[in-house]
């Protein structure tokens, strides 16, 4: 985001909240008095069902979608062996995997359309991925924390600030 009026001319794809700037910025240059006259009024929030459809730029929707592509791939390919393969796993561990596995379909489809519930649902998987990388020595699942799982909880915690900046500057 540019930061002087020279340079907000230069953007070349600006964002909706640049675009904000740049329209305040001009009414302040053509009616100085008019910026500070003005009482200052609150703006109501949007319902959350209207900012949750609002677009995302492709900018967001390729970093949410290349940040999943990438971390959740060495967030697996540093995970060792269980302790015991086949031990069964309780239903709600297959209920928080299929919980996951519907939040990122959704933070998917939500990039494709780029829309901005993509990144909640990328928020909402995210978490669930940090969720689960902790709970796994505590389940018995794995039975040492080392490197590997250092590195896991690394990538969950940063797709959930991917997750987190998208929302925030779509």
């Amino acid at each position: 985001m540019a930061t002087t009026k020279d340079h907000l001319d230069e953007l070349t794809e600006a964002e909706p909240h640049d675009q904000e700037v740049l329209t305040f910025l001009r009414e302040v240059e053509a009616h100085p008095a008019r910026a500070v006259d003005e009482p200052v009024v609150a703006v109501p929030a949007k319902p959350l069902s209207e900012w949750l459809t609002e677009p995302i730029s492709r900018r967001w929707a390729a970093i949410g979608a290349c940040a999943w592509m990438v971390l959740l791939t060495i967030g697996i390919a540093v995970e060792p062996p269980p302790a015991n393969p086949n031990a069964v796993e309780p239903w709600y561990v297959s209920a928080v995997a299929t919980i996951l596995l519907l939040a990122l379909a959704s933070a998917l489809a939500g990039f494709s359309l780029r829309r901005r519930w993509g990144m909640a649902g990328s928020l909402v998987a995210s978490g669930i991925l940090v969720v689960s990388t902790v709970m796994c020595p505590v389940s018995g699942h794995h039975t040492q924390v080392g490197a590997w799982w250092l590195v896991q909880l690394g990538c969950g915690l940063g797709l959930a600030a991917v997750s987190t900046q998208g929302l925030r500057r779509s």
